[in-house]
């Protein structure tokens, strides 16, 4: 069952660049999502992103695809972190995806994959989007975010991936 959650717009304070979110930043959660492998939930994620006009269908995919294979986004643990800089996306995105059964992703621990944070950004990517990458990557905040996103407090992790202290 897919039971989507979403807080829209989350402005940037007057913060270092490196300390800062992307002046707009959308999350969503979906639970319960059905996929097979890296390839459907990939597939998941560009329905919820292409419009067909400003970002054409399968291209979200597409970049996903590209970025898993020149370098793996698992993190362990059944976390994976796919993450792309996609043409014409008005303003960053945070996906999180919570899977009804668990994929297999080439995951360094060979844990088998359940939670998914896809990162999207506007291309070129900027140091502020780095930056919100790595603080989503880090092994401290990766899972207090999935354990905020799972209860649909979307509010509060977007609060914590922009005060991370």
């Amino acid at each position: 069952m897919d039971l989507p959650l979403r807080w829209v717009g989350v402005p940037s304070g007057p913060h270092n660049v490196h300390e800062q979110l992307p002046t707009r930043l959308d999350v969503e959660v979906h639970l319960g999502v059905r996929a097979s492998d890296a390839a459907t939930l990939f597939s998941f994620v560009d329905d919820i992103v292409a419009d067909g006009k400003r970002i054409r269908n399968g291209a979200v995919a597409q970049q996903l695809a590209l970025r898993q294979t020149r370098s793996g986004t698992a993190l362990g643990r059944g976390v994976v972190v796919p993450h792309a800089a996609v043409r014409r996306l008005p303003h960053a995105r945070l996906i999180y995806v919570r899977l009804q059964a668990a994929i297999d992703m080439d995951t360094p621990d060979h844990e088998p994959v359940r939670d998914a944070l896809t990162l999207l950004v506007r291309y070129p990517p900027s140091p502020a989007d780095h930056a919100l990458l790595e603080r989503i990557r880090d092994p401290h905040m990766n899972p207090v975010l999935i354990d905020l996103l799972r209860q649909g407090l979307c509010a509060e992790a977007v609060a914590r991936l922009a005060n991370p202290a």
